[in-house]
Order: structure tokens, then C-alpha cells, then sequence
């Protein structure tokens, strides 16, 4: 060969292996059923796990530890959300009611009633005052919660089929709810606003997930058929779609550090990183478990899985 030729084949095998990504699997505790929900809080120390056994924990995450065991649902818990300012928790629960945790006691704050169904999604507002609080439900209805007064703002119908879970955007001007009706409604956060600005088309099976990039441009969301799709936001312009699991995607994050890579997990047992822009695979990883949840911290150093066994699980990079 050519020593040209070949001192560049070198060179891009150099790229490829410096480029590389590699993480290992450790169990980091578990719950006594499936884990539902996982998110991890703004500054990367703490994540939040939820469960059908009706608790809910939170783990620090550079200690790989369990700090608190949240008892109160009686019912199972459905997702979870920190507030952007860290200091609570929200939960959903599937005993009709929206609970607010104090993370650092683990102390129930607030029990928000008047959904009529089973309470699938639930999200902070981002700022730093973390005022509102958005729920979704079997019921069909996002609700808009004040967490100062524990009382409900308003309530948004329009889904016509149950609703399966709600995203704040992090510059607070909008809230994205999806459902079983196959459709993304976005909605104002203008207290007075009850009607949806759009509704988003382009998914043919109920749509589980939707959540904003941090920087509130783009829009992610998955579905029962293993298909994600990336739309541009504020115009809700579909810009990729990728099939991407073999099963339902329950779950889906951004990247902090890029706001660009999507992390997915699926019931097909596989966490598959994504280039939201390209739609490219950036790696993939066999867990050999179902696993219901995922969530990753800024660096994309640590992602956390919730498992269909009950664990909790840490892919750490190597």
C-alpha cells in the first residue's frame, strides 16, 4: 500500500477508536417491582426512580447510593420530575393524584388532587422558581398545577384518547403533551390560554414520550412501534425520523453537554444513543433486561436505566 495511503487508513482508525464510545453495567439497587421513571436533577448529583411497587427513591449518583425511599402513593408511580431549581419532586401516580416531595428530607409536601384517571406524566417548570407543575392523565386532560398554593391553574382538553406524558420547555413559554391518540398537542403556559397552538401529525401508533431540548428548539418524542422523531420547535417542522427499537420506546433524554444526543431505551432490552441532527446510531448497548426508563447525566458519563426486574441500573463510561 501506499505510505500515504496508508498513514491516512491509520490515521482515521485513530479517530475511530479515540472516538469511541464504551460503558460497563452495575446494579445500583432495586425496587420490589418494574421502575416506571427515571430522571436525573439539574446538577447531576441525584436521580429520581419510580415504581409499581408504589414508592419512589432517590440515589446519589456519584456515590452510586440510596438516600431516600418516598412512601405515600398508594398506587403505582408512573414518572417523576425535579424542579429546575432542585430543591422538590413531583410524582404521578396511578391512585389519581399528583404528589410534591421535599428531595432533601424526602418529606411529602403537597397532595394535588382532581384528575379522574390514573396520573401517567407529570413535569416542573424549569426555572428557577419552579412555580408550575403540568400533569397528564388516562383521564384525557393536561393539567396545570400552582405549586406555591397546591391548587389546580386550569385544565386542557383536546387529547381524545388518554394522555401519556407532558414536557415543559426549558425557556417556559410552552408545555408538549402526547397520547394514545397518536398526536403531540402544544399548548401555551399562558395562565389564560386553554386551547392547543398545534397539534403534531406524523406518528401512526399512541405516542408514550415527548420532551424538549434544553435549549427549547427541538422537540423529541417516541412511540408503541419503536419509531422516534425529532421535530423543530417553535414551528413543529418534522426534521427525522428513526426506527429506532424493535419494541415500544417508553423513554427518551437529551444530552446537556451537546443538547444534540437523544438517549433511548426500549422493552427490545437495547440503550441506543442517537445524533438528533443526522439521525445517526452512536452506540448501542444489550442490557438483557426490559427496561422501561432512562435518563443520563450532563457528560453522558453515567446513564440510568429502570428496569422491568425491579433494578436500577448505571451504565457507566469506561
Amino acid at each position: 500500500m501506499n505510505p500515504l495511503k496508508l498513514l491516512l487508513v491509520l490515521l482515521l482508525l485513530l479517530v475511530y477508536v479515540t472516538d469511541a464510545v464504551e460503558y460497563e453495567i452495575k446494579i445500583v439497587g432495586r425496587h420490589q417491582d418494574e421502575v416506571l421513571g427515571v430522571f436525573v436533577n439539574e446538577d447531576d448529583s441525584k436521580v429520581a426512580t419510580c415504581s409499581l411497587d408504589e414508592t419512589i427513591k432517590i440515589w446519589n449518583i456519584p456515590e452510586q447510593k440510596l438516600i431516600h425511599t418516598l412512601v405515600g402513593h398508594l398506587g403505582q408511580v408512573n414518572n417523576i420530575s425535579f424542579s429546575g431549581n432542585d430543591k422538590w419532586l413531583a410524582s404521578a401516580s396511578s391512585d389519581h393524584t399528583v404528589r410534591v416531595w421535599d428531595v432533601v428530607t424526602g418529606k411529602e409536601l403537597q397532595v394535588l388532587t382532581g384528575h379522574t384517571d390514573q396520573v401517567i406524566g407529570v413535569y416542573f417548570s424549569q426555572d428557577d422558581s419552579s412555580t408550575f407543575i403540568a400533569s397528564t392523565s388516562f383521564d384525557k386532560t393536561v393539567k396545570l398545577w400552582d405549586r406555591r398554593f397546591g391548587s389546580e391553574i386550569k385544565t386542557l382538553r383536546d387529547h381524545t384518547l388518554p394522555t401519556n406524558n407532558v414536557a415543559y420547555s426549558y425557556d417556559g413559554k410552552f408545555i408538549a403533551s402526547c397520547s394514545d391518540d397518536k398526536t403531540i398537542k402544544i399548548w401555551s403556559t399562558d395562565l389564560t390560554s386553554k386551547e392547543p397552538l398545534m397539534t403534531l401529525l406524523g406518528h401512526s401508533a399512541p405516542v408514550l414520550t415527548v420532551l424538549y431540548s434544553f435549549d427549547s428548539k427541538k422537540l423529541v418524542s417516541s412511540d408503541q412501534d419503536g419509531i422516534i422523531k425529532v421535530w423543530g420547535m417553535p414551528s413543529g417542522k418534522l426534521l427525522r425520523t428513526i426506527k429506532a427499537h424493535d419494541e415500544l420506546i417508553q423513554d427518551v433524554s437529551f444530552a446537556y453537554n451537546d443538547d444534540r444526543t437523544i438517549v433511548s431505551a426500549s422493552l427490545d432490552k437495547k440503550v441506543k444513543l442517537w445524533d438528533s441532527l443526522t439521525g445517526k446510531l452512536l452506540y448501542e448497548f444489550d442490557a438483557g433486561v426490559e427496561i422501561w426508563s432512562v435518563d443520563l447525566i450532563s457528560d453522558q458519563s453515567v446513564i440510568i436505566l429502570g428496569c422491568a426486574d425491579g433494578t436500577v441500573r448505571f451504565l457507566l463510561k469506561k
